[in-house]
């Protein structure tokens, strides 16, 4: 069974040119070509739902509306249409809002022919092909946009000015635990413990167990 292609580039010789390579090629079938992503759009509006694009090789720099953003309006009204973005460089900002739009594979333009074939045909079984370099970057900035994930006690401690013995016992007011058992836990006095709580009533505004539960819960914190 063939499969239906898509080509969304500005560039007419760029489109031809791979509208002739295909040509060669006994399972691709281009079906769609769009000079812009509003072009794509609205053609694929008007197309039955049996001819739309199996995959739509995706131009990253559109005029107009983007590639990104054609790919998310793409893969929000047709979710079963596949996205390969095509691009001049590895641009790993845009390569990775290209991912989080929808995109499921990644070429530059500059690969050959047959590479765009093998691209398209594991990604059509399913696969996901982006080139090594760039899926072992994407890795990196996904770990490291894991790693400065806010931590939800460490926001509440610097927006309240909270100390870490203070965090200490508001975690043992969200866990509702009396002041005698925060004492014995932290190994420190009831009247310590007592000092503490007032000073964060204080930081909080509030003036109730309750009201600063409230306050914790509201700002993320987890016991």
């Amino acid at each position: 069974m063939n499969i239906t292609i898509g080509i969304v580039e500005d560039q007419h010789k760029i489109r031809e040119n791979l509208v002739k390579r295909f040509n060669f090629y006994d399972d691709m079938d281009v079906n769609m070509l769009a000079s812009n992503g509003e072009e794509a759009l609205q053609i694929l509006e008007s197309k039955p739902e049996e001819e739309y694009p199996d995959i739509i090789l995706m131009d990253i720099g559109l005029p107009g509306m983007s590639g990104i953003d054609t790919t998310a309006h793409v893969k929000a009204a047709y979710p079963d249409i596949d996205i390969m973005i095509q691009t001049v460089f590895e641009d790993d900002d845009r390569i990775f809002q290209s991912i989080q739009a929808g995109a499921s594979g990644y070429l530059l333009k500059d690969d050959s022919i047959e590479k765009y074939v093998h691209a398209i045909r594991d990604m059509k079984k399913g696969g996901a092909p982006i080139s090594s370099s760039v899926a072992s970057r994407l890795l990196k900035r996904v770990r490291n946009t894991e790693t400065k994930a806010v931590d939800p006690e460490k926001a509440l401690a610097e927006k309240f000015s909270i100390t870490k013995r203070e965090m200490d016992i508001l975690n043992g007011i969200v866990k509702d635990l009396t002041e005698h058992q925060i004492a014995d836990n932290l190994f420190i006095s009831p009247h310590t413990v007592r000092t503490h709580i007032k000073n964060i009533y204080k930081k909080l505004h509030v003036h109730s167990r309750a009201s600063a539960v409230k306050i914790a819960l509201q700002n993320g914190f987890m016991s």
